[in-house]
């Protein structure tokens, strides 16, 4: 059905796709690497208050394909802290057994 909706919806625009980076192949990568009850839950979350909810999910997602699993990745750089959204999405994520770190970038010293 994802698959089928991809193709049918493939260039609109919309708020919560770059269509730029989402290919064929990179979807296939994530239906197979996100279980469909994250997906579910994730969608979920959004759809019932998007204004509240569509800021401060994490920022990179990195796929394990050999082993079917991902895991979500929140970026702070030096003098960045979590914001309230963010937390709730990692409180979320911990909740429904998704994934998820939080990697704290220092820049090296010269």
């Amino acid at each position: 059905m994802i698959k089928a909706r991809y193709q049918e919806k493939f260039g609109l625009q919309s708020p919560f796709v770059f269509w730029g980076m989402l290919d064929e192949a990179r979807l296939e990568l994530a239906l197979q690497c996100i279980p469909a009850a994250h997906l579910h839950a994730c969608f979920t979350r959004l759809l019932r208050d998007l204004k509240a909810n569509r800021a401060g999910m994490p920022d990179l997602i990195q796929f394990y394909p050999q082993e079917h699993r991902y895991r979500m990745i929140e970026v702070k750089g030096p003098g960045d802290r979590l914001q309230d959204n963010q937390k709730r999405w990692l409180s979320f994520a911990a909740e429904h057994g998704i994934a998820v770190v939080v990697c704290y970038v220092r820049w090296a010293e010269a």
